[in-house]
């Protein structure tokens, strides 16, 4: 089976099962519910908390950047994870391996490119769409495209921002991510998408991935986590994972469910 009808399948099998139970008119009506009942406010901490809080922040700060400079700065990256050389090829690894400190196919950048269907319990089902990487060494874009139905309306998604790199070694990368969002379609909303994303290589050919952030908007908020395992070959990653999004004001997940796809290096 080809490629491309690999993905023709999983976008069926997704739209398919969104009458499971999906109601997209009451995740619009969720939503407004939230924007009508703000969190309220926590009242400021004192001056003597502030001043010892801001201290140690600044120590932490100072630190963080020294490691950071160090472990980021001089990292170059083979073409897919667990190619030979390793995916992340730090000199200080390679140093105590006594090794030549970069492969002859190391370059300052990586990306890839991602296709899924997922459904969402209580909402509906989609495509996703996702482009990430480093264009250089330590940062690089994040776009996110995503659609999602119940059969009588839809909501698509756009998410265009930048990621940074906290943590690179091998075989644990971490990064922080920050996205401009737009909504249109039952819900016509703007606003901010960040969090941090733990990537994970441990042994071959196995692949995990966690995400956890937050959708920041005007007057609600929704938290989302996702959970992945996937499976290398060569350069392509066949993965399945379990997303969840809860709205501001609740302590469970509002809305949550499974999705699989594929994912390209390059």
């Amino acid at each position: 089976m080809s490629m491309y009808k690999i993905i023709l399948l999983i976008s069926l099998v997704f739209i398919m099962t969104r009458h499971v139970y999906a109601d997209l008119g009451s995740f619009s009506d969720r939503v407004i519910e939230s924007e009508q009942n703000p969190e309220p406010e926590t009242p400021p901490a004192s001056s003597n908390d502030q001043s010892s809080d801001n201290n140690f922040t600044a120590f932490l700060a100072q630190l963080f950047g020294i490691l950071w400079f160090y472990d980021n700065v001089s990292i170059y990256y083979a073409d897919y994870p667990y190619q030979e050389g390793g995916y992340i090829q730090h000199p200080i690894e390679n140093l105590f391996l006594n090794t030549k400190v970069y492969a002859d196919n190391a370059k300052y950048y990586w990306f890839s490119m991602s296709l899924s269907g997922f459904y969402l319990n209580g909402i509906g089902g989609g495509s996703w769409v996702s482009f990430s990487g480093n264009a250089y060494k330590f940062i690089g874009p994040y776009a996110d495209v995503y659609v999602i139905t119940d059969a009588r309306e839809f909501q698509i998604g756009t998410r265009l921002g930048t990621h940074f790199s906290l943590v690179q070694f091998n075989p644990f990368s971490a990064s922080f991510y920050v996205q401009w969002q737009f909504w249109n379609g039952v819900l016509s909303r703007h606003g901010v998408t960040t969090g941090i994303e733990l990537r994970l290589y441990p042994v071959k050919p196995l692949t995990f991935r966690l995400k956890g952030g937050a959708q920041l908007f005007e007057r609600f908020s929704i938290g989302e986590l996702e959970l992945e395992l996937g499976i290398m070959i060569k350069a392509w990653e066949c993965f399945a994972g379990w997303r969840s999004w809860t709205l501001d004001n609740e302590t469970v997940p509002s809305y949550s469910g499974a999705y699989l796809g594929i994912r390209r290096y390059f």
